[in-house]
């Protein structure tokens, strides 16, 4: 065996105390990052419904919401360029790229490195777009198509991400299944 679960190098892999079995990730700053930015999604999907009703209220309510779904991106961003900096790259990469999937840190984590810099951006490009235009989004068409296109790139991005990130996490899985 290369390594044993409660090996010193690893603590991380150690016994998250849950079921009793050796090998759980404890990495809360990844439930942290994932839930946040799962928020945010929610948030500006909440946004781009709202602005699809168009009325004043509405866009009121989808201010707001672009508004909490930004802040949940930006905290998002910390958490998980936390972890980033400080466990992935030393730690669970070289475990990837040995592993049974090492093309999903070349093609899904790669991707998301890039548009992980990017998506609080556009988030906080969609919260100007909503507090510059929102007063004439409930009568000006092209105001709230911009609206639309920004909250609805946002969501389908974050959808994306998700989706990377559960490949990188089931290729780091299945890296430390392979090493069993």
């Amino acid at each position: 065996m290369l390594f044993s679960m409660r090996d010193s190098r690893f603590p991380w892999l150690a016994n998250s105390g849950r079921t009793g079995e050796p090998g759980q990730m404890n990495f809360p700053l990844i439930g942290l990052h994932a839930g946040l930015g799962e928020l945010g999604a929610l948030l500006f999907f909440w946004a781009f419904v709202e602005l699809v009703g168009g009325q004043a209220r509405n866009v009121r309510r989808a201010r707001l919401a672009v508004l909490l779904g930004t802040l949940f991106l930006i905290a998002a961003w910390l958490a998980g360029g936390f972890y980033y900096v400080e466990f992935y790259g030393s730690e669970v990469k070289p475990l990837i790229k040995e592993g049974p999937m090492p093309w999903a840190h070349g093609v899904a984590m790669e991707t998301k490195e890039h548009v992980f810099l990017f998506l609080p951006f556009l988030g906080v490009f969609a919260w100007g777009l909503m507090q510059r235009l929102g007063h004439v989004m409930d009568t000006d068409r092209q105001a709230r198509a911009a609206a639309l296109y920004a909250t609805g790139a946002v969501v389908l991005l974050s959808g994306t991400m998700a989706l990377m990130g559960f490949l990188v996490s089931s290729s780091f899985r299945a890296a430390l299944e392979a090493m069993l």
